[in-house]
């Protein structure tokens, strides 16, 4: 048997306290531990035989997070909180929210579904996220991606805000370099309702 999908529980990062990742069988994929006190916490994640092998870290100012599998890193980037994402290292873009599944990840250049995450409910573990993914070996950076999409959410965290979804790779990238201190969540709703206010008339 292939095994490409793992579970998590939906609730976990709400509880802010150590959780597994568990195969289909129920034994461990992985154990992932922190101090679960605030957005700018480092949460380790260790291997199912109990060594540690990467990490979730925010940067300075918990706006993007790295996500560190062994020797490869990657970072998750919250474009806007509940909506879009992003995985660079990946190409992976997210639309959706943690709070509303079923969610792909797609492949950037041709929009491919790479990994689907929906709610299901699992024997003796009650209900928790399906995460699959497509290519087995990606299955690891998909977890982390997970977790820290659900750390953001829950922390209500800051957004790049970045508007120009259909922009070019080159210009994405310039708006990340530059995109200064974030949006608050509330910043996002507020300009959400002056757009809207504005298209109206």
């Amino acid at each position: 048997m292939k095994n490409n999908k793992v579970y998590m529980p939906t609730d976990a990062l709400a509880r802010h306290s150590d959780f597994d990742v568990r195969y289909a069988d129920g034994s461990t994929f992985l154990s992932i531990k922190g101090p679960w006190s605030s957005e700018r916490d480092k949460v380790t994640i260790f291997g199912r035989m109990g060594g540690e092998m990467g990490c979730i870290k925010p940067d300075a100012k918990a706006l993007a997070y790295y996500l560190k599998l062994e020797r490869w890193e990657y970072v998750f980037h919250t474009r806007r909180i509940f909506q879009d994402y992003y995985v660079n290292g990946m190409g992976w873009q997210i639309n959706g929210t943690l709070g509303k599944p079923p969610l792909d990840f797609l492949k950037e250049n041709d929009l491919e579904k790479e990994v689907h995450v929906r709610a299901v409910d699992f024997p003796n573990h009650g209900l928790c996220y399906e995460i699959k993914a497509k290519d087995v070996a990606k299955l690891r950076i998909a977890v982390a991606a997970v977790i820290a999409m659900g750390i953001k959410e829950e922390y209500c965290g800051l957004s790049e805000g970045i508007e120009a979804q259909n922009a070019s790779r080159l210009t994405r990238a310039k708006n990340w370099l530059f995109a200064g201190r974030g949006k608050t969540y509330e910043q996002l709703l507020a300009e959400e309702a002056a757009t809207e206010q504005t298209t109206a008339r």
